[in-house]
């Protein structure tokens, strides 16, 4: 038992487990010649282990992978982060502007959910068949042109209009990002690029609010569109020159976090025939003791910047695209992945509910806000989620570093469900105390500090559960977070569409309790998941449906080794 974490001796390697601290283990022969960290993390093995070629993701300067995560945060701040909120300050004074209830004025941004969701399967096929760029290159200009009809007219229709098709350019923001961390990442790595789009996609919102209902009350709602549509340009010329295709075919044999074998050797045995046809050499090497044969592909040159802005790179799999449409949904048949899924989303949508009905609650008695006072609530759920990320990126790598060095230097996936910990103790309590606040006609700082104190506890709960689908199934990422934000987004809509009904029926007491306890009830599941998780694990890499139905991502040129 490592941790508390039941062992599993069904596979001799379960995907997901990886010796990631070859001091602590104390096998450094075995995996002397495999690659390693560089600094203070060089007894950290890379996993999973970079191949020879230089146009490989793992193999990017630093600098560049960290150029290109930031570029795509600025797209998820952009198109996910500040579309979905986009109107939250405002939705009562917008409501007078165009004679609808507000109610219907809320539905407006539900349906811009809605799109989002309806096109996340579809999402998720493009970029398994023709890889991640393309589809985030769309997605900004879907962004684009629905800020374009709606920075045309101030009316209702051309406001639902915009709000459809700025729907569309979420998705891919929202999910693929993180899949992205995975092409570019070793597993050591990932905790704090993954805590940073979280706060993007999470307390950003807030920030969101506080800039648009300024923007609003000063300049309206046009104006609203015109600032918007700068920025998203600014973001589609980055995107375009300076973040390529981070798919990559790479052997399996270099997962070394997903096979269900330890390959070290054959690794090792690649890795030099590599070499040898790098430099000319006609001959194995003979000279082994054993009967193995390697037979490796050649390594390609690097890729030149001209050839990097490539939008079309072939395809990554030829598979039918009705395959990878269904693909989302089959996650959720696989117990650990679908515990990702439904907890990272619905604390998301926890925090999106109690931002929506903000507008009706605090433009009334005893308050009587403004859209600009309504936004700077946010600077309560934006603080907290700025401390909450502050902390997992501090202590999240290196409270899962500690643990695989308890663990003898074996890093389990479900040390990153830790985290929950914090979760249920500050989002529990911020949820109950933000919505008896509000309830109780309380100063809107005291309001506005728990739900700060609710984003930090759902901001940490994310990052957990959200580190942990990566690392557990990083094999079918895209399908993961795909489905994850196809269900927040249907959740977004669902509240939309009752919350401030409900909270005109019962108050903001009733709803914010039942979001409270719903939040316990997940991170206490959180216990058995971890106990049984590496289970779990080997459950699905036994029965794994996407290998039944050979839905595999597809891997790079073969490396036969026998």
């Amino acid at each position: 038992m490592g941790l508390g974490v039941l062992e599993d001796n069904k596979l001799p390697h379960v995907p997901g487990t990886v010796l990631l601290n070859d001091e602590a283990a104390h096998a450094e022969a075995q995996t002397g010649n495999l690659k390693h960290g560089t600094g203070k993390n060089s007894h950290i093995v890379l996993s999973p282990q970079p191949s020879d070629d230089p146009n490989d993701p793992l193999n990017w300067t630093p600098f560049r992978k960290e150029a290109i995560i930031w570029i795509l945060c600025l797209g998820s701040m952009l198109c996910a982060a500040t579309n979905g909120p986009f109107l939250n300050a405002s939705y009562f004074a917008i409501s007078l502007l165009i004679n609808k209830d507000i109610t219907t004025t809320v539905l407006v941004s539900g349906y811009n959910i809605l799109a989002a969701g309806c096109i996340g399967p579809f999402v998720c096929a493009f970029s398994r068949r023709y890889g991640k760029r393309p589809v985030f290159l769309v997605s900004t200009l879907f962004c684009i042109v629905g800020t374009a009809i709606g920075e045309s007219k101030a009316s209702y229709e051309y406001l639902l209009a915009a709000r459809i098709v700025q729907g569309f350019s979420t998705s891919a923001y929202e999910s693929l990002i993180v899949a992205a961390v995975g092409d570019l990442f070793c597993v050591h790595q990932r905790g704090l690029r993954i805590s940073t789009i979280n706060f993007v996609l999470n307390s950003a919102s807030s920030l969101a609010s506080i800039i648009c209902g300024q923007v609003y009350n000063d300049l309206g709602l046009l104006w609203l569109f015109h600032l918007f549509q700068i920025f998203l340009v600014i973001q589609f010329v980055l995107l375009f020159l300076f973040v390529p295709e981070t798919t990559y075919r790479r052997s399996n044999i270099y997962n070394t976090d997903i096979v269900k074998e330890d390959t070290f050797e054959e690794i090792e045995k690649t890795n030099e025939v590599q070499r040898e046809q790098a430099i000319g050499s006609k001959e194995l090497n003979e000279s082994s003791t054993t009967t193995t044969h390697v037979h490796a592909a050649p390594i390609p040159p690097k890729k030149t910047f001209v050839q990097s802005l490539k939008v079309y790179n072939g395809t990554f799999s030829n598979d039918s695209m009705l395959k990878w449409i269904v693909g989302p949904f089959i996650t959720l048949l696989n117990p650990a992945g679908a515990y990702s899924v439904l907890v990272s989303g619905l604390l998301t949508a926890w925090y999106v509910g109690s931002a929506i009905i903000l507008a009706g609650i605090f433009a009334g008695p005893p308050w009587s806000f403004d859209a600009a006072q309504i936004g700077y609530l946010g600077t309560g759920p934006f603080v907290g989620g700025m401390i909450g990320s502050i902390v997992v990126a501090l202590l999240g790598d290196r409270v899962v570093k500690w643990m695989t060095i308890r663990n003898n230097g074996t890093y389990e996936p479900e040390f990153r469900l830790i985290f929950m910990i914090p979760c249920g103790i500050f989002g529990t309590i911020g949820m109950f105390f933000f919505g008896y606040t509000m309830a109780h006609g309380s100063n809107a700082i005291l309001c506005a500090f728990f739900q700060g104190m609710q984003m930090f506890g759902v901001l940490i709960g994310v990052w957990s559960t959200t580190a942990y689908g990566l690392d557990a199934f990083r094999s079918q990422a895209n399908e993961i977070f795909i489905m994850n934000m196809l269900f927040k987004n249907f959740m977004f809509y669902a509240l939309s569409n009752f919350a401030n009904d409900w909270v005109a029926a019962k108050g903001p007491e009733e709803i914010m309790f039942t979001f409270g306890g719903i939040t316990l009830a997940m991170c206490l599941m959180a216990i058995p998941t971890y106990i049984y998780g590496k289970k779990l694990r080997s459950f699905w890499a036994r029965h794994d449906l996407f290998v039944k139905f050979k839905m595999q991502a597809t891997s790079g040129p073969e490396m036969h080794i026998g």
